[in-house]
């Protein structure tokens, strides 16, 4: 192999599936959203056509991008990477891979007529994209190596609500445990999304992380009489934990149990050799940023990449768009068993 060998860009193979997963462990950038179990979740769930690219300089790979193809009766079709993911785009070797993977994704984007190519994260891909910068931010945060000087570590102010919520250990009517089960953080998570205005994921998505994950899919619940009121589902990668899912009712806001489940995470995580607590990505100025911050948590700009092949202007699809406020009006006040059924079909138009 050369540097002068010619970057080529091809198409993901079954048999090229142990590459790909070889080459993000080494690779800086390489996200849970570019892990294979995650791509085929959302294809099994969504049945979204995916087009994962590897790039190759002389038979070696120098970088990837996975891609899903989202056709959305209500939107328009766009190719994403990652889609029902907050990060994603390219991880590349140099320049010259992370470029001609951007051109092959413009190509692709052109050829199936989308309105817009959105790349969420990663470096520069080239010619024929626009930064979107200023919408999102993420927050990670190092932990202390001891378990027990974590509430130290904390901010005064959520070190005071920790302290309130750790009333749950003690011996009454609420409990925690860690779950195996989908079904028992759905149970939770859905009336609490509905709550927000929004419509829920596939249970059957959330069922493939865990399968495709297996153990490191973490599934932590408080309960009150034994029954789910907050459920709060993680991920496990290599030196970080990352709390991504999380919903409670409102017996579990009065009990604090959003705090317990975030504190009691960092414990575990702690306990585990695991120093990283990725707090993943808010939309600026929403109360899921607020809440970050709160715990301590400095945001990181983020910068998407994006293409547009027919739209004239940059996609703003998420729940503060003023065009959908009366959609998330709506939706709250659907009953749940609507909002369930529903929900699944609708959210596949929000990647």
């Amino acid at each position: 192999m050369t540097l002068t060998a010619p970057v080529l860009v091809e198409t993901l193979s079954e048999t090229a599936r142990g590459e790909w997963a070889r080459y993000l462990e080494t690779r800086k950038g390489a996200t849970l959203f570019h892990d294979l179990r995650w791509l085929d979740a959302v294809a099994a769930a969504y049945g979204y056509r995916q087009f994962n690219l590897m790039a190759r300089r002389g038979g070696a790979i120098v970088g990837i991008l996975p891609l899903t193809l989202v056709a959305s009766p209500l939107l328009g079709r766009s190719l994403i990477s990652t889609a029902f993911a907050v990060g994603g785009g390219i991880v590349a070797d140099d320049e010259e891979a992370a470029r001609a993977l951007g051109a092959r994704a413009l190509e692709l984007g052109r050829r199936n007529h989308v309105k817009y190519v959105e790349l969420r994260g990663g470096p520069p891909p080239g010619e024929g994209y626009q930064e979107k910068a200023g919408v999102y931010a993420s927050f990670e945060k190092e932990m202390p190596a001891d378990p027990e000087a974590i509430r130290q570590w904390l901010p005064r102010n959520r070190r005071a609500e920790v302290k309130k919520a750790l009333r749950i250990d003690e011996p009454n009517e609420n409990s925690f445990r860690t779950s195996r089960r989908v079904g028992d953080f759905y149970k939770v998570y859905a009336p609490a999304v509905r709550n927000l205005g929004t419509p829920i994921m596939p249970k059957k998505f959330l069922t493939a992380l865990k399968v495709n994950f297996g153990e490191d899919v973490d599934i932590a619940l408080v309960e009150h009489h034994g029954e789910p009121i907050a459920g709060l589902f993680s991920f496990w990668r290599k030196d970080r934990v990352m709390p991504y899912y999380i919903g409670a009712d409102a017996k579990a806001r009065e009990i604090k149990a959003y705090d317990y489940l975030y504190y009691t995470l960092m414990r575990r995580a702690v306990e585990r050799g695991i120093r990283i607590f990725d707090f993943g990505r808010s939309k600026v100025g929403s109360t899921h940023y607020d809440t970050k911050t709160y715990w301590g948590f400095e945001p990181t700009p983020l910068v998407y990449h994006v293409a547009l092949v027919t739209a004239k202007e940059l996609p703003n699809v998420n729940p503060n768009n003023p065009k959908f406020e009366r959609l998330v009006a709506l939706w709250r006040k659907l009953p749940l068993p609507v909002a369930n059924f529903l929900g699944p079909i609708v959210a596949r138009n929000f990647p």
